[in-house]
């Protein structure tokens, strides 16, 4: 099995950040973060940075975007649905991933958004 540990070493969380199960690659929840943590800036920048963080994580496992069959969605507002629309269609094309979409309590750190990703080799 490979996996791939980069936030949860950094941030000294026990998970790992990926693993490769046969041609399934499962990404932990990923937040809007950098090596300096949560990036500034609120929900959209943060929904960028995730998109930077999956591409690299994608990249480990030379995938893209295109390999992404699942998205899990955690929203600390759920108003923020349209927003959060616009820009992941900035970075999907047809088929879409499949999508379920929350409205949560809190996410850690503060954040404003968490997605786990599923993606296919």
């Amino acid at each position: 099995m490979k996996y791939k540990t980069i936030n949860s070493e950094k941030f000294n969380t026990p998970y790992s950040d990926a693993l490769e199960i046969g041609n399934i690659i499962e990404f932990s929840g990923m937040l809007g973060n950098d090596e300096n943590g949560i990036v500034a800036g609120g929900f959209e920048n943060e929904l960028h940075q995730i998109f930077k963080n999956l591409a690299s994580g994608l990249a480990h496992y030379n995938l893209g975007y295109k390999d992404v069959v699942k998205a899990k969605i955690l929203l600390s507002d759920i108003n923020h649905m349209p927003k959060l629309n616009e820009i992941y269609l900035s970075y999907f094309e047809k088929p879409l991933p499949i999508r379920t979409t929350f409205a949560v309590l809190g996410l850690p750190f503060g954040a404003e958004v968490e997605i786990e990703f599923t993606a296919n080799k």
